[in-house]
């Protein structure tokens, strides 16, 4: 059990099985030639050598011996020790790397964003953003969006913008849009956005996008205040 439980772990921390074979097996005897080790780990003659190789090379065992070739284990806690120096570094390279990469692209960073390709995945993505928002603020052109929203509205702080021809619902406050709307737009909170291509998507085609993004949603939440106050004017 025990060996098993090792060689389980050896092969997680990227060794091969020969290797967390190989290794377990001098680790159980002390120093092995790599005939010895053949037999003990079961190992192929013809690839026990490179094996061990391999393993020297990544600080796991040792050469004591170059005539006769013979090899032992390095302790667990000083190969483990090695090992986590090294992940350490590649972490500390990898997070080094991220951030210039984020200060060359002047701040841009990477958005959740769903594409929604069928009006019934816009549906089911725009019953779970309103379900979970206590605001929402809304530009409606297309009168199935708010045969969706409707139901949800009741309870929630509720402004929209509407274009012509559009019944308004019964809960919420609405203006009409005194220019064409070319998209419909749900914002959730200020935290999240959802889109609806409306006439511009082609039929059956891609119908919107979810973008799960504070900053964007926030944008989105400026432009809606500005399209309220010039519906307010008129």
């Amino acid at each position: 059990m025990n060996a098993e439980r090792a060689l389980a772990s050896l092969r997680r921390l990227g060794l091969s099985d020969y290797e967390a074979r190989a290794y377990t097996a001098l680790l159980a005897v002390g120093q092995l030639t790599p005939a010895e080790v053949s037999r003990a780990a079961n190992i192929p003659y013809t690839k026990v050598y490179e094996v061990l190789r391999r393993l020297e090379r990544k600080g796991w065992v040792l050469a004591v011996s170059r005539s006769p070739l013979v090899y032992a284990p390095v302790r667990p806690e000083e190969a483990l020790s090695r090992l986590r120096r090294e992940f350490e570094g590649v972490l500390s390279e990898a997070a080094a790397a991220l951030r210039a990469l984020e200060e060359e692209g002047a701040g841009v960073a990477l958005a959740g964003v769903y594409v929604l390709r069928s009006f019934e995945a816009l549906a089911r993505a725009t019953r779970g953003l309103a379900a979970d928002a206590g605001e929402l603020l809304v530009v409606a052109s297309d009168p199935r969006l708010l045969g969706v929203l409707e139901p949800l509205l009741p309870g929630k702080r509720v402004r929209g913008l509407l274009e012509a021809g559009i019944q308004p619902p019964g809960h919420g406050e609405w203006r009409r849009a005194q220019i064409l709307l070319a998209l419909d737009m749900v914002v959730a909170d200020r935290e999240k956005l959802l889109l609806h291509f409306g006439l511009l998507s082609r039929r059956g085609g891609l119908s919107g996008v979810l973008v799960s993004d504070g900053e964007i949603a926030g944008a989105a939440a400026s432009y809606f205040e500005r399209m309220w106050e010039i519906a307010g004017a008129g």
